[in-house]
């Protein structure tokens, strides 16, 4: 076997230590997950080459069982039965409360217990763990979209893609879960005409962003944004695209109940049947981001406060201060994207207005496993794609846009890229 260099082996030792210390020190989750991500490379430099590919595609007919028993779990109610007990609860009395058969419960949670989504004590008595009392909340939405109606396609993308000569998919009606499902849609418009799958999706969606922080509890709200803004109480301060319920901007009307201007959440007619903005001072327009962009805003408190600064006014129309994006652009190709930036140009006052795009964005280089994991689940999905950094800006560049900052979420977490004309 080819032996690593112990000089590897001793720097990746010492970054690991090194981030450890960091996290004992600040309790950063950028500095555990280095420290995670780091003893994982550690351990593959320490594996014998040719082993480590044989557990690669060992652990392919491991994982679709763990998968499969994690579904059967939550299917049968046996997380929610774990959470709700103080005590160690007995295989019998799953099986009595289930419905199921005790040898089938039994076989279930042996693999619930290797896998720390049970702890086992002695006469086959278990309780819950933190990843089993994860499954009891929303994030358990995820289990079903990814089993039932995203894993088909996943399954059938190598042959999807051997078929098609190993071209990038792109094109929105010809990606994997059309060619699974047998559907010349879209994947959205496909979603709409299968209500029990669009619930799934949008019960997976809610459980992905649940317990995560909204933008405005890391991003520099009051530096980047409130300081030095002119807008008056008509004015257009935030337009949110696609923003479905508004979530992200109810954050913000809640940190910043006193920020001046109007606070606009833009979306599909479907999307607003059940979605009250008025409630928390939020305005709803009912638009399609391929459509021009309404918010152009006409502003005189805008015109003095320029004027003020001694600036050329060239026109006495001055875009929102804010056009925000989040989670929309990874679901287009690139030209998709420069159409829908594009659009906001053309409303945008240089000086006064800025995008800010909240996404996964992937470092240029050694971009670590979940995030790229994230990319080929919108390959299968979209055709989406997480963009690395370069990507960003070399688009952004071509559509007349310059990055300011690109802002960083704490952990696994999404970034912003700020940017103006």
């Amino acid at each position: 076997m080819e032996r690593p260099e112990l000089q590897t082996l001793y720097s990746l030792l010492d970054h690991v230590k090194a981030c450890i210390a960091l996290y004992e020190a600040t309790y950063s989750d950028r500095a555990r997950l280095q420290a995670y991500e780091t003893s994982v490379k550690l351990t593959r430099a320490l594996e014998d080459p040719k082993n480590a590919v044989f557990k690669l595609f060992l652990s392919l007919t491991r994982q679709p069982t763990q998968a499969m028993a994690v579904k059967i779990a939550h299917d049968l109610g046996l997380f929610a039965i774990l959470a709700a007990s103080d005590v160690a609860v007995s295989c019998k009395e799953l099986a009595d409360r289930s419905g199921a058969h005790p040898l089938l419960v039994e076989r279930i949670m042996r693999v619930l217990v290797a896998m720390a989504f049970a702890q086992e004590h002695s006469g086959r008595k278990y309780c819950a763990t933190l990843l089993s009392k994860e499954m009891v909340g929303k994030k358990s939405a995820i289990v079903d979209t990814l089993f039932v109606d995203i894993a088909p396609a996943i399954l059938k993308t190598p042959k999807i893609l051997r078929e098609t000569n190993y071209q990038n998919p792109e094109t929105p009606c010809a990606g994997p879960i059309q060619h699974t499902y047998g559907t010349p849609l879209a994947t959205f418009d496909w979603l709409a005409e299968n209500k029990p799958i669009q619930q799934r999706f949008h019960a997976y969606v809610e459980a992905v962003r649940a317990g995560q922080p909204y933008w405005v509890d890391w991003f520099p709200v009051q530096e980047r944004i409130l300081h030095d803004c002119c807008c008056g109480p008509d004015d257009p301060l935030i337009v949110d695209l696609a923003a479905g319920r508004g979530g992200d901007m109810w954050a913000f009307k809640r940190k910043f109940p006193d920020a001046t201007g109007r606070v606009i959440i833009q979306d599909l007619p479907a999307v607003f049947q059940d979605v009250y903005g008025q409630d928390l001072g939020l305005e709803r327009i009912e638009h399609d981001i391929f459509d021009p962009q309404p918010i152009i805003g006409k502003s005189t408190n805008f015109i003095s406060c320029v004027a003020n600064m001694g600036q050329e006014l060239i026109s006495h129309h001055a875009g929102a201060r804010v056009y925000y994006l989040r989670w929309i652009l990874h679901e287009f190709s690139d030209d998709g994207c420069r159409r829908i930036l594009q659009g906001l140009t053309q409303v945008m006052r240089k000086g006064h207005s800025k995008i800010l795009i909240e996404e996964f964005i992937l470092p240029d280089e050694n971009a670590g496993l979940f995030p790229s994991m994230v990319d080929m689940l919108l390959m299968v999905f979209g055709p989406g794609i997480a963009r690395t950094e370069g990507r960003w800006r070399t688009m952004l560049t071509s559509v007349g846009l310059r990055v300011n900052l690109v802002a960083h979420a704490n952990g696994e977490g999404p970034s912003i890229i700020e940017a103006e004309l």
